[in-house]
Formats: C-alpha cells, sequence, structure tokens
C-alpha cells in the first residue's frame, strides 16, 4: 500500500513533438520505442551522445497526436536545441509548452480532472503523474517536492545526481535498461552501435549505485575492498559511485572504505534483481 503523498513536481517542464513524421523522428533518435504509448501507458527514455552516454532522459506520453516529453527544467532547453539539430526536413514541430503542470501521486486513491495520467515507467508501484493545464484549478492538497526527491534518492533513481554525471556514462552503466528506458527491438538511434555491442557482449564493467554511508562523502573518492579500488563516487548529496562489476559478488553487502577510511556499503534496489 502507497502513502497517500501528492505535490505538483515544479521543476518539471513540458515539451511537444507534433506532425506527420513525430513518430519515426523520435524512433530514430531516442533509446525507446514511442509505438509502445498509448492511452494508458507512457515510457521512460534518454537522448544518448553519438558515443552511446546518456545526455538527457525524460518520460514521453501522448494525448491525440501530440507527443509530450516530461524532463526536468534545467535539461529542457538543451534538449529542445538537440532535437532541432536533428530535426533537419522531417515534418515535426518541436515545442516549449508553458501551459502544463505535472502533478505527482503515491495515493492510489487519488481522482483528478487531467489530461492525461501514467504510472512511472521506471519501477512498479513507485507512484502516478498527471498533467493538467495550469489555468485548472488546482483543488487539492498539495505537498512541497521534498519527498518525491527522497522516494527518487531512496530506489536509487538517477533524478537527483543527472547534473553531475551528464554525458559522462553509457545507458548500460547507468542502469537504463533495468530501468525501461531502452528498447533492443526498434532499430537505429542515436548512440545505439555502442549501446548494442555493450550489451551483446556483456561488456558492462561499472554501474552506477547509491552508497550509504553516516559520513560525508565527496565526489572523485576512490572505494575499496581488500584493498583493491573497485569503484568512485560520482556525486554527491545524496552519494552515487560507478562500481566496477567483475567481483561484484564478492563485496555487494560488505562493509566497504573509502580513501579516506570512511565506510560505506552499497545499496542495491529490488528492480535490480
Amino acid at each position: 500500500m502507497r502513502s497517500n503523498y501528492t505535490t505538483n513536481i515544479e521543476n518539471k517542464r513540458v515539451i511537444s513533438i507534433t506532425g506527420d513524421e513525430s513518430e519515426t523522428f523520435l524512433n530514430n533518435i531516442i533509446t525507446n520505442d514511442v509505438k509502445k504509448i498509448n492511452s494508458n501507458n507512457s515510457i521512460y527514455s534518454c537522448l544518448l551522445s553519438p558515443q552511446g552516454k546518456v545526455i538527457s532522459h525524460f518520460f514521453i506520453s501522448k494525448i491525440d497526436n501530440k507527443f509530450l516529453i516530461i524532463i526536468d527544467d534545467y535539461l529542457s532547453n538543451d534538449l529542445i536545441e538537440k532535437l532541432n539539430f536533428y530535426k533537419l526536413r522531417s515534418q515535426v514541430d518541436i515545442k516549449d509548452e508553458n501551459l502544463y503542470n505535472v502533478i505527482f501521486t503515491t495515493d492510489e486513491n487519488f481522482k483528478f480532472n487531467s489530461i492525461l495520467d501514467f504510472e512511472d515507467p521506471r519501477i512498479p508501484n513507485f507512484g502516478k503523474y498527471f498533467i493538467s493545464k495550469k489555468n485548472d484549478n488546482l483543488d487539492i492538497n498539495l505537498e512541497d517536492n521534498e519527498k518525491y526527491y527522497k522516494l527518487i534518492n531512496l530506489n536509487g533513481l538517477i533524478d537527483s545526481i543527472f547534473n553531475q554525471i551528464q554525458g559522462q556514462y553509457f545507458s548500460l552503466e547507468l542502469n537504463m535498461q533495468e530501468l525501461n528506458a531502452i528498447d533492443f527491438s526498434k532499430g537505429c538511434y542515436i548512440g545505439q552501435e555502442n549501446t548494442a555491442r555493450m550489451s551483446l557482449k556483456e561488456k558492462i564493467s561499472k554501474k552506477l549505485f547509491r552508497l550509504n554511508s553516516e559520513s560525508k562523502l565527496s565526489s572523485g573518492e576512490e572505494i575499496f575492498f581488500n584493498k583493491e579500488i573497485i569503484g568512485k563516487i560520482v556525486s554527491e548529496n545524496p552519494n552515487f559511485a560507478m562500481i566496477k562489476m567483475s567481483k561484484f559478488n564478492e563485496f555487494n553487502d560488505k562493509d566497504l572504505k573509502t580513501q579516506k577510511d570512511i565506510k560505506v556499503k552499497i545499496f542495491k534496489p529490488n528492480w535490480m534483481n
């Protein structure tokens, strides 16, 4: 049973994609398949660099013939710029919308007059999003965003730290396959070649994990197990680290030490099992 928490996520923006070729255009660029989207289903997806590193991540929904990309505010302008770069002569219109609220709730009985709603497509039972027009009356009990980001961090999701790791790591290193952001059967997209090669050859040498520690950690610190370097801290508040996978089962549930001799432990969320 989920708790009764509802908030208007203030830093979310909506980008609309319309036009006769919008479906083909998006599928040629992003990691997931927009053909999966229907009135009851949205997707999580990424935009990669040509080398396959994650430069943006977002949800995509659809209403009538309009795709709606729901994205963090600080990523929106760059995504619009990239979409326009790849647009070429495609018959699509890309628009930064300022008409919508993005409501999130963990209340399974929550009812709201929205233009669309969808469950978070990354992990089951995380919560539900409602998209409404800003001029609609929000006559509901809304809390601040703090608990939303606590849930994000508690579940090992990257939203709170992406600004610290943007463009540095491959999608499979950021667990995008486990989070349902990659479709391996839909065909080519930007960065697809390296993504497919890593998956087929199982060449995922390191992966991102949240760390548990009672002390302050610093980005860049190395992590040790039995005097061997097995990872490096890549973000602060919350702390995430890139962890080597070659001997993962040997130290997954063990106490580890940083180079400053601080005790840490890897958090492996249920969705990675």
